[in-house]
């Protein structure tokens, strides 16, 4: 079997996490080695003058058994099998999924208990210090040091709410982007056309989050939204 590994220098680093690159093959994207965590690379391999089609976890790749040891080549028709097959079992249970994946996603968005103050809230108390400031600068025109444990009462709580109101913005902001990806996973499972036997690499980027390589008999399909099954590869 003819295989190329990449020419590497002493000095490289070992490889970290995920590296995404852009693809034709939505799992070029998806595939994660279970043993070191690389992307996995489509690669096509001769043997006996027949051409294979594989994919290959890129660490192993580059730089051998360095670091990571054991992970297993993959034939691409029978992940490519495995992976519609994990789909075909989600979906058959489709309204139980869509209530696991919403459920799941909107324990993200529960509030924190004794969160407390709202934004208007915070914006009113700021407006209220603003005017004690103010009030209080008056008062200490001729003797600021006699007020300066005043002064330090209203910044310290001024720096406080606005700091509050930041981290509520941040909140809200992510709690959209999680109620948004509810209603898209929502909507993508009440696809009948989801239905899928045959591969097609733009189905699976719309559905698939990432795939798994436990070993070579198994992964692990996760959807977007959150929901995973373990399925055994033929």
């Amino acid at each position: 079997m003819a295989r190329r590994s990449a020419a590497r220098s002493p000095s490289q680093k070992a490889p970290t996490g995920l590296t995404s690159y852009a693809s034709k093959y939505a799992l070029s994207e998806r595939l994660v080695c279970g043993e070191c965590g690389t992307l996995y690379r489509r690669c096509t391999w001769t043997q006996k003058g027949e051409k294979r089609i594989v994919w290959r976890c890129v660490s192993r790749l580059d730089y051998g058994k360095k670091y990571c040891h054991s992970s297993p080549t993959l034939d691409e028709a029978p992940l490519q099998q495995a992976i519609l097959a994990a789909i075909a079992t989600m979906m058959a249970s489709k309204e139980t999924l869509i209530r696991q994946i919403t459920g799941s996603l909107k324990a993200e968005v529960i509030p924190f208990p004794g969160g407390g103050l709202s934004l208007g809230d915070i914006d009113r108390r700021l407006a209220e210090l603003e005017v004690q400031f103010q009030k209080l600068l008056e008062k200490a025109t001729n003797d600021p040091a006699a007020y300066s444990g005043q002064f330090k009462e209203i910044l310290d709580e001024q720096t406080f709410l606005k700091e509050k109101r930041t981290a509520i913005l941040t909140e809200n902001k992510s709690n959209a982007e999680i109620h948004q990806r509810i209603a898209d996973a929502v909507e993508l499972l009440d696809r009948d056309t989801l239905n899928i036997t045959e591969w097609d690499e733009s189905i699976i980027r719309q559905m698939v989050e990432t795939v798994k390589v436990v070993s070579k008999n198994e992964i692990i399909v996760t959807l977007k939204g959150g929901a995973e099954i373990n399925q055994r590869m033929e």
